[in-house]
């Protein structure tokens, strides 16, 4: 093959790869290791997998607002030193391997993904330190980012977005005890339904539905965290579109 046409065929390779291909590896393996999979039909396919397709549907719908319930709270992630700590040290932007891809570190990949788009995302956290952290590890994408300091459920309550949110990410409360998590995204979700805060064709991709800790100890269902929500969503006007280990849901058309 020719230089030339070896050099056009790379940059072409180059320009076409999704920002997300450089951190696939660590989506898979921050979705996958350390859980036993075994008492599933087969292993879901990971958060790479289904911030790709939530990211091309916003897209391909022309979205604009991007809301974010639990913001990426750590520098590290929990086998290293500074998981979950203030200190902005452990922050290494230039070593995504040390980041704490076991949360799945949605503010920057959404905001990598999209910001070609110019979209408005909103990151929203009860707990003031954890949107400090999150302002440094996106310092350098923060003109597409609003940070707020506030109850998930406060927010959807008060929240005014004219065409609606196009992307909602549901991802707050922690995996055990899982019941008070199951219940806040029930409140959750139904804020959005009644205020209507999904416009038709709209998304919703809800966190860590497959995560296996809860099964560990005695829950029943596996749906975890979204064992009340994912139902009541399909029951008012939502249908899936992936099922994996992250759930993407789209706003059915009347």
């Amino acid at each position: 093959m020719k230089p030339l046409v070896t050099l056009c065929l790379l940059s072409h390779l180059f320009l076409s790869a999704h920002p997300l291909e450089p951190f696939r590896s660590y989506l898979e393996w921050g979705t996958h290791s350390g859980q036993d999979w075994s008492s599933l039909p087969r292993l879901p396919q990971s958060r790479y997998e289904t911030f790709t397709e939530a990211f091309s549907q916003f897209e391909k719908n022309g979205g604009k607002i991007v809301v974010e319930l639990g913001t990426t709270r750590s520098f590290t992630h929990g086998g290293l030193p500074g998981c979950n700590l203030d200190d902005p040290a452990f922050w290494e932007p230039d070593h995504p391997e040390t980041w704490d891809w076991g949360a799945g570190f949605f503010t920057r990949m959404a905001a990598l993904s999209l910001h070609h788009l110019h979209p408005e995302i909103h990151t929203v956290d009860l707990v003031s330190s954890h949107i400090e952290r999150c302002k440094l590890m996106t310092a350098d994408l923060a003109d597409i980012i609003s940070y707020h300091v506030s109850d998930s459920c406060q927010f959807l309550r008060t929240c005014h977005f004219p065409e609606g949110i196009d992307l909602l990410y549901l991802d707050t409360g922690d995996m055990t005890p899982i019941e008070p998590t199951a219940l806040l995204q029930l409140e959750e979700v139904k804020l959005v339904v009644e205020r209507n805060l999904i416009p038709e064709g709209g998304l919703i991709l809800i966190d860590d539905v497959r995560n296996r800790t809860p099964k560990q100890f005695g829950e029943s269902s596996d749906l975890g965290k979204s064992k009340y929500s994912l139902p009541y969503l399909l029951e008012h006007g939502f249908e899936v579109v992936m099922d994996e280990y992250q759930v993407l849901l789209r706003r059915s058309k009347s």
